[in-house]
């Protein structure tokens, strides 16, 4: 893994996963059952606040120093770094409403802590990656699918700036350090970044099925396991697109959020079925297009070994 800094990319999942396991815990009021469950789920997300730091920091250390990069190696698999970030302010949020008053107020202030450091990273990323794809050529086709990854960073700074903002506009009228003025500030400032994100996340989404159609038409897309990418990608929009159709009470973002849960469902089924069946046969491990590179590099080192080769040799004795 040290030797080769892209599979790196991966390490990012790990607390987003954790962060996955925290919301559903949440929007199941589990918390009813066991308020025990309260202070478990708080300690895992505190668990999960180190690896995102870590995945994020140490991670782009290690790469920038070990490997020299182009602009034409950006790939939405970096936004998996910085990703985290976001995952676990939204998260923080989740779980700070069903803390007592103290600690809810220290998980908003790392919470949004958290989204300041994530926001920043995913937009310097983006504005990478969108170079990448105005400058040079779309990924190659067996990594197209990871066009959809930008889509879950961006919709999921817009998550965690809107849970955010609901969560401190409560949190501060409890508190006793006279801050509830700026509850309907934070709430309001949540809802227009979540608003501004959902923007962006319908031109990533238009860009990418646009990039898998185009690249569908010169070859046969394989399945591997960036097929995955989608479905993160997708329940993000979806829960970005749920929030604002909650908070404006707008019908047509109401309907889309169901469009979405049954796209994702249907991606789910289909992801799990084709995974099992590749991995009975072994077809579905190793990183995509890195063994093409692999193979670029060993054709372009046998090709300088023949000229080598065929350099004529000296024949005097």
């Amino acid at each position: 893994m040290r030797r080769n800094p892209r599979r790196m990319l991966h390490y990012g999942a790990i607390p987003m996963a954790l962060g996955t396991v925290l919301t559903g815990i949440s929007e199941f009021q589990i918390y009813e059952m066991n308020h025990a469950v309260v202070y478990i789920a708080w300690s895992i997300w505190w668990i999960s606040v180190v690896l995102a730091a870590a995945a994020s920091v140490l991670l782009i250390c290690l790469i920038v120093s070990r490997e020299t990069r182009s602009i034409e190696s950006v790939t939405g698999a970096w936004l998996l770094l910085v990703a985290p970030l976001a995952v676990c302010a939204s998260t923080g949020a989740s779980i700070a409403d069903y803390l007592p008053t103290d600690l809810a107020y220290i998980t908003l202030i790392v919470s949004y802590a958290l989204l300041g450091a994530g926001a920043p990273l995913t937009c310097c990323i983006l504005v990478l990656y969108v170079t990448r794809i105005t400058t040079f050529k779309l990924p190659p086709h067996d990594a197209i699918v990871t066009s959809f990854i930008p889509l879950g960073p961006a919709g999921q700074i817009g998550v965690a700036a809107l849970s955010l903002g609901r969560i401190a506009n409560a949190v501060l009228l409890d508190s006793t350090l006279q801050l509830d003025i700026l509850g309907p500030t934070m709430l309001g400032a949540g809802v227009l970044i979540a608003l501004m994100s959902w923007g962006f996340c319908v031109f990533l989404l238009t860009h990418a099925v646009f990039s898998v159609v185009y690249q569908r038409r010169s070859a046969v897309i394989p399945f591997n396991i960036s097929w995955w990418s989608l479905t993160f990608p997708i329940g993000v929009f979806g829960s970005l697109t749920a929030g604002l159709g909650e908070v404006l009470d707008m019908r047509y973002l109401q309907v889309n959020f169901m469009v979405m849960v049954v796209l994702l469902l249907v991606l789910w089924m289909f992801n799990m079925v084709r995974t099992i069946a590749g991995a009975w046969t072994g077809s579905i491990f190793g990183i995509p297009s890195l063994a093409n590179k692999e193979d670029a590099t060993k054709e372009s080192t046998s090709s300088a070994v023949t000229i080598c080769d065929s350099r004529p040799t000296d024949r005097y004795v």
